[in-house]
């Protein structure tokens, strides 16, 4: 292939792939500086229970009380266990739901900008935007490679490239083995 397809390419990858790496990097630079990932919760009920509830009845349980809470609330899937669970995503208001002794408490989370952010930034939106971010990552992973192959082939930026992956492989297993 001619050194100008490899340059498209990289270009075309890089370009598509820039708002994803500058969310990610954004996300993850608050999540490390400022923290602060606040939502706001709210008890919204308390359900009387038997004393051992599987995972399967507390699953019913509680998309029966979300049914009667809101029933224009919609959600992707459950995560949880038998003790808690809640619903995805939760990069926008979800709900929750705990065991305790005898009773189950439903609760409304209202996540911050941040913490959806963040949610996002984990994996935990819509379950479509899994696909999305996985081809993100892998046009991500091609803008790299095409751009290392660039300067690798190129004899006057060789030895800066070089340089510059050392470092950063130095750099991640000196952050690796702290």
């Amino acid at each position: 292939m001619k050194r100008m397809t490899w340059i498209k390419i990289h270009l075309y990858l890089s370009g598509i792939s820039l708002i994803f790496m500058t969310l990610m990097a954004f996300s993850g630079s608050l999540h490390l500086f400022v923290g602060n990932e606040k939502e706001s919760v709210k008890v919204v009920r308390e359900v009387s229970i038997k004393k051992d509830v599987d995972k399967q009845e507390l699953e019913k349980i509680l998309k029966k009380e979300l049914e009667s809470i809101d029933s224009d609330y919609s959600f992707d899937y459950l995560k949880g266990s038998a003790n808690s669970m809640y619903t995805r995503p939760t990069t926008r208001d979800y709900y929750s739901i705990k065991v305790d002794v005898d009773k189950a408490v439903v609760k409304k989370h209202s996540p911050s900008l941040i913490k959806s952010f963040m949610e996002l930034h984990k994996g935990h939106g819509p379950r479509s935007s899994r696909r999305i971010l996985g081809v993100l990552g892998a046009l991500v992973i091609g803008a790299v490679l095409s751009g290392l192959w660039l300067g690798l082939s190129s004899k006057v930026f060789r030895k800066v490239t070089t340089l510059t992956i050392l470092s950063g492989g130095v750099l991640f297993f000196g952050l690796f083995l702290l």
